[in-house]
């Protein structure tokens, strides 16, 4: 987006930064840039690297700005009482998002005290480190961000160059070629199946895209800087080669629910539907030069799954560009004859019904050949279309007993849960059962929104749900007049989509508390809460 959009939106672009709101921004573009790209023993210890580097980032940022605040205060003798009746009463600062980050965060102390193992609990020492020391972070930075937050350009430029890094790297791990030597004590087992790029686990890698390609492409679309835009479409290029590196159906899942509402929610404006086409043109383009990389390469390369070989391999998916190049030219010349053409409302209503009545129907399907039919043979569809105990890599087996567990639970498990990240111990009885599919143990249920509701409960759970969806009400709310909040909600959407199927850990995820933060300090910009 240009100055002016970004003046538009945050109200005090052409003014210079406070000492507090460019300490947001340098820490937002740390935590875009070195976050992603650090580690210190290979692929050994990246978790911890990541956990102890955002730990650190973070602490410094929050006491920095606690301390100028405070400084600030005493400095003015300034009345606290004063600052709460200027803004209209301290009840009337908080959003539903505030609220639901402070429930989130007592609830997740309160089942670490009642927890049976209270110090995994707060360290996360059984599962991901996503104890409570994690979450009360996540909180602090929530906080911060938004009271404090000046959004600069710079920010989305440097995730896009730090991004495409990480891309360019897992496609060149896809060849086995490595350039940083991260290979160079691993099994051939673990290089073909579990890591790639500077994320870690495959898994990993499709819940980092899934938050970054979402943003580069509503960027690509929103940017009205032309050679910005050149950056954002490149970066999203890159982001949707990975994305096929990477072999994780839950990339897929998040990507393709977010095209899907991206494309509603375009489609009544020409100029930003057609730029919504070329993105994805673009992003296909790049999935064939996967192939083209693949031909010089002598096909020495990691497997991929049938899907993601439709988009590299099949002569079919040149029909799918072939379309998408003529669908994005006729909007073009569109767009040039007549600009600034809207279309009805009943548009994006009839697709969103149209996409809603598929959602109900693929869920029917599934319904049928889980419950009715479990004979017939579906072929390559099984693993998609009936669910049991194998279905989703055995996910099916974790989410049906984790359930199963969550029944047998007492009053108090079921309001506040086993304690933060204790899954392990929830799920030990049935780890026998895990065996069959080769494995001896997990400490999570591979669906986050289980894990929370067997590890916080169904308090917990629900202040988790009402977070998310708050933040994601009130940037709709503002869209229409802030574009940025289009961008960073796409962040949101997208991993909470492919949080389905995948876990929460101190790679990922706590970029994706960055960006719940990023979209409520835009939404409070946009929508000032009232005091009147």
């Amino acid at each position: 987006m240009d100055k002016k959009n970004t003046a538009s939106v945050t109200n005090k672009s052409n003014n210079n930064l406070s000492v507090k709101e460019s300490l947001v921004n340098y820490y937002l573009v740390l935590m875009f840039t070195v976050f992603p790209l650090f580690f210190t023993d290979e692929f050994f210890n990246i978790r911890h690297d990541k956990y102890g580097l955002f730990l650190g980032l973070s602490a410094v940022l929050i006491v920095s700005v606690a301390g100028i605040v405070v400084y600030t205060k005493t400095v003015e003798n300034s009345s606290p009482r004063d600052d709460i009746k200027k803004q209209g009463g301290l009840k009337r600062s908080f959003s539903v998002p505030d609220y639901a980050m402070i429930a989130f965060l007592i609830f997740s102390a309160v089942s670490t005290i009642f927890s049976n193992y209270p110090l995994d609990a707060l360290f996360g020492t059984a599962g991901r480190n996503n104890g409570l020391i994690l979450i009360a972070f996540y909180a602090g930075i929530y906080f911060v961000i938004t009271r404090f937050m000046n959004f600069r350009e710079y920010i989305f430029i440097s995730l896009a160059i730090a991004s495409s890094a990480v891309f360019i790297l897992a496609v060149l791990n896809c060849f086995y070629i490595d350039p940083l030597g991260m290979f160079s004590r691993l099994t051939d087992a673990q290089t073909i199946n579990d890591f790639t790029s500077t994320i870690g686990n495959k898994n990993f890698l499709s819940s980092f895209i899934c938050i970054m390609l979402p943003v580069l492409m509503a960027l690509s679309v929103l940017s009205k800087n032309g050679n910005l835009r050149i950056l954002y479409l490149a970066a999203s290029g890159f982001g949707f080669m990975a994305l096929m590196t990477s072999d994780s159906d839950s990339g897929i899942l998040g990507l393709g629910v977010f095209g899907i509402i991206y494309f509603i929610w375009f489609v009544r404006n020409i100029k930003r539907l057609k730029r919504y086409f070329l993105t994805i043109t673009v992003m296909l383009a790049f999935g064939k030069l996967l192939r083209l990389i693949s031909f010089f390469m002598n096909d020495n390369s990691k497997d991929m799954d049938q899907f993601q070989k439709f988009f590299v391999y099949s002569n079919l998916s040149y029909i799918l560009i072939a379309g998408c190049v003529v669908i994005t030219a006729l909007l073009y010349i569109l767009d040039y004859k007549k600009p600034n053409i809207v279309l009805p409302k009943a548009v994006p209503v009839t697709a969103g019904i149209i996409f809603s009545a598929g959602i109900i129907g693929i869920i029917s399907v599934m319904i049928y050949f889980s419950v009715f039919d479990t004979e017939t043979n579906l072929g390559s569809f099984e693993k998609i279309l009936r669910f049991n105990d194998a279905w989703g890599t055995h996910r099916g087996y974790m989410w049906i007993r984790a359930l199963e567990h969550f029944g047998y639970s007492n009053f108090m498990q079921k309001m506040f849960g086993c304690g933060p990240d204790n899954f392990y111990y929830a799920f030990s009885p049935y780890f026998h059962g895990l065996m069959q599919y080769g494995d001896s143990s997990t400490n999570a249920a591979h669906n986050e929104y289980i894990n929370y509701l067997i590890t916080h409960g169904i308090i917990g759970t629900a202040a988790y749900l009402t977070l998310l969806g708050g933040v994601i009400a009130r940037a709709v709310k503002s869209a229409k007049e802030n574009p940025m909040t289009v961008i960073c909600v796409a962040a949101v959407i997208c991993y909470a989509v492919q949080a389905i199927v995948n876990i929460a850990q101190p790679l990922t995820t706590p970029l994706f508390f960055v960006f719940i933060a990023m979209t409520e300090a835009f939404s409070r910009q946009t929508l000032p809460l009232k005091t009147k």
